[in-house]
């Protein structure tokens, strides 16, 4: 019954952390684009400058390119379509839909040249990831129904919400006619709620506390960028940013008895290193490629090993590193129309074995094309519009229960598919 409890707790949990923002399990809990310039671009800035709010994203070495001044602002809203399935012995299976709603994502940069005229300043305010989950209680799908000991097997409904901003300061310097870097640091605020919070050990009753009793917490990053020309037809660009170390997140919540109770989680953000290269010898043309690495394995919450400790607590999800691929194409259409497409394309996430420890990560992806465009209102303003279509993807595997392993007959499915809508305004000063 106490094992029963524990692994079903694991799913909220779970939902909570992978949940995205959008965005997020093909490429966890990090969105693998910012604005509707970038969207649109499939991600693939790291290589050139476009616009602002994806150099300062993936490479602010990129914003000495920059012939003028740019202030940037995109709004995002991302929908999702996810579905929850689940077989258990002797109980039967079922199958729920959840209701998100559209998750808002806002994205702001800002580009300086100052009076050095090999020194550019950028600025950028990023919602980075997160995620949002909401699964009602459902007496015909053995997940979502009740726990043990109220007659089900399951965990009632699924509630979770989180959220990963970056502020992003950086100076980027041109060595030569062809060479420039950036530095800068990386002020990380996030915030996790989640109905159980089986990353904590359980009460004395068998159950988790509560995980909403919680505030954003600050973290700190760093990162460093490179961009060369190589000639009018060739551009170069890569970075890496560190990992975003957070304070422990802390949670107010209640024992069995109703008395106070503290607990703190350790979370990071992954290491991610990104390498780009552009194409310009197509008149009124840009290609773009971008290749990215996620170092999961090493984040604490994300890539612990999905066990569990001796306290009923979950170690972690059992992350693997990740690889990206994006693609990009900038096209001039008339005088004051751009058209643009792209794609990205992630590896796994997860081994099959874990699917269960990941059972909220309804963000997941693995192919997603895009398109967007751009259209000058005069010499100094634009508006922007980006789409990207998360294709439809599932995850199957057993439940997993402790000290029992895989259940024959078990199985949880999620499936997944979302819609990205970007709208965005560029000002050149």
């Amino acid at each position: 019954m106490a094992g029963i409890r524990k692994i079903l707790a694991v799913l909220v949990g779970c939902a909570s952390l992978l949940g995205t923002c959008s965005t997020v399990r093909a490429q966890g809990i990090i969105l693998p684009a910012g604005g509707a310039v970038n969207r649109g671009m499939g991600g693939a800035t790291t290589g050139t400058a476009i616009e602002a709010i994806g150099s300062m994203y993936w490479n602010p070495a990129t914003i000495n390119r920059f012939e003028r001044d740019q202030l940037a602002f995109s709004f995002e809203a991302i929908y999702a379509n996810s579905e929850l399935s689940s077989t258990f012995p002797g109980v039967g299976s079922g199958s729920s839909d959840g209701e998100v709603g559209a998750v808002p994502v806002p994205t702001l940069a800002w580009v300086y040249q100052t009076a050095n005229p090999d020194l550019t300043l950028g600025l950028g305010i990023f919602g980075v990831g997160g995620f949002s989950t909401n699964y009602q209680a459902d007496s015909s799908n053995p997940i979502l129904t009740p726990p043990f000991a109220q007659g089900g097997v399951g965990l009632g409904g699924v509630k979770s919400d989180a959220m990963f901003f970056e502020i992003v300061p950086a100076g980027s310097l041109q060595l030569t006619d062809r060479l420039s870097v950036a530095a800068g640091p990386i002020v990380g605020l996030g915030k996790i709620t989640l109905d159980d919070n089986m990353f904590v050990g359980l009460n004395a009753d068998g159950t988790y506390p509560r995980g909403d009793g919680t505030r954003y917490h600050w973290g700190m990053g760093a990162q460093l960028g490179i961009h060369y020309v190589h000639n009018c037809c060739w551009e170069f660009g890569a970075n890496i940013k560190s990992p975003i170390w957070f304070e422990p997140f802390r949670y107010f919540s209640e024992d069995a008895n109703g008395l106070a109770r503290l607990d703190e989680v350790d979370v990071t953000l992954p290491m991610i290193v990104s390498g780009g290269l552009a194409y310009r010898g197509i008149q009124y043309t840009v290609l773009t490629l971008d290749v990215r690495y996620y170092d999961y394995t090493s984040t604490e919450g994300f890539g612990d090993s999905a066990t569990y400790k001796p306290n009923g607590a979950v170690a972690g999800l059992g992350w693997n590193d990740l690889f990206t691929l994006g693609l990009g194409a900038q096209v001039k259409l008339t005088e004051c129309l751009t058209g643009r497409v792209g794609y990205i394309y992630s590896s796994d996430l997860f081994d099959e074995q874990d699917a269960f420890f990941n059972i909220g990560s309804e963000l997941s992806y693995r192919h997603v094309p895009t398109v967007g465009a751009t259209c000058d209102l005069n010499e100094h303003t634009s508006v922007s519009i980006g789409y990207q279509y998360v294709a439809s993807w599932d995850s199957t595997g057993p439940y997993v229960l402790p000290g029992v392993g895989a259940v024959p007959g078990s199985s949880i499915t999620s499936e997944f598919s979302g819609h990205i809508l970007t709208l965005g305004v560029n000002v050149g000063y």
